[in-house]
């Protein structure tokens, strides 16, 4: 068992117990991992698994819609990101109306100790949860007679905390490197390639204009040097194929017409049809923002020097620099 849908059908899956952490873990950025660390490091001393238990959608999505914060990266990247952390089984569990209404003595006694088995719960400092987000990490010691640790949080190179919000307002603001830093890998991104206006193909440089395939972050408006990644027809479960990419995000200034949008321009790839694609993006480093040129000439050179920049920076990540 790697990944699965719910509580509800977990009971007797940990008859020795487990060692549970919980959270949204949106991003699975630093402060994430050192808590997976620490659900690790319990569950390998007392031979039992390292269960994550996070939720979809995001609990703001359902108690203030209003105020649903874009994701950091796709549901799927979060559970492989868990995974490759050390966990043994991420559990998604679909955050309901329902689910909600559970006081924190119910979340405890129904989902840690009836569904789940769970002899020990690691959380962050400031762990909040249940109906009201009433219940804290005293709740869990007094009713849960669980072993609980409780991880102070991360800070950054700065002295300040590390948290998915303060990665959103770092990404919206256009600090993608200090971002990135935070989440200890680049931003990733994922959307589908959809029909655009041609535009791009018109100037030599075919771009997948893409939508994305949940309500992710997107990017300040400029151009980005990414590295995309696909899945051919005929891959066969293979890994998927990896291009240098220069994006652009929003509106191009010259164009009256256009749409924002993401543009993804995947260098080298062969003149093939994409529709329909998904294609997953991690984004490297802003480039430039969206600007006006003179003449399409100017515009042109200025994509040629883009591409060069993103094909240079690929490089450098690549050879770990």
């Amino acid at each position: 068992m790697s990944w699965t849908i719910g509580v509800e059908g977990l009971r007797g899956a940990f008859p020795d117990g487990c060692v549970v952490t919980v959270g949204v873990f949106d991003g699975v950025h630093r402060g994430h991992i050192a808590l997976v660390r620490e659900a690790t490091r319990w569950a390998q001393a007392q031979g039992v698994p390292a269960v994550a238990l996070t939720f979809d959608p995001h609990p703001t999505a359902v108690l203030a819609p209003r105020h649903r914060p874009p994701m950091l990266c796709p549901l799927a990247h979060r559970v492989e990101r868990l995974l490759q952390q050390g966990i043994d089984c991420v559990i998604i569990q679909p955050f309901t109306a329902d689910f909600a209404q559970l006081t924190p003595e119910a979340f405890i006694e129904q989902v840690l100790k009836r569904d789940l088995n769970a002899c020990a719960v690691v959380v962050g400092d400031d762990f909040r949860f249940g109906h009201g987000r009433t219940g804290d990490i005293e709740t869990l010691r007094s009713v849960g007679q669980l072993e609980v640790i409780a991880v102070e949080g991360v800070v950054d190179e700065w002295g300040e905390r590390i948290s998915s919000t303060r990665i959103r307002e770092l990404v919206h603001a256009g600090q993608l490197e200090r971002a990135n830093a935070l989440l200890g890998e680049p931003l990733q991104w994922a959307g589908v390639a959809t029909r655009g206006d041609g535009r791009g193909r018109g100037f030599g440089y075919p771009t997948a204009n893409l939508v994305p395939i949940e309500p992710l972050i997107t990017p300040l408006e400029g151009v980005y040097a990414c590295r995309a990644y696909l899945h051919l027809p005929d891959s066969r479960g293979r890994e998927a194929a990896s291009y240098a990419a220069a994006v652009s995000v929003g509106k191009p200034p010259m164009f009256e017409h256009a749409r924002g949008r993401v543009e993804a321009y995947l260098i080298d790839f062969p003149d093939q049809d994409l529709y329909g694609r998904v294609i997953t993006l991690q984004f490297l480093k802003r480039l430039r923002p969206q600007q006006w040129f003179e003449s399409v000439d100017a515009l042109l050179a200025q994509m040629a020097l883009d591409i060069e920049q993103t094909r240079q920076r690929v490089q450098e990540v690549q050879s770990g620099r």
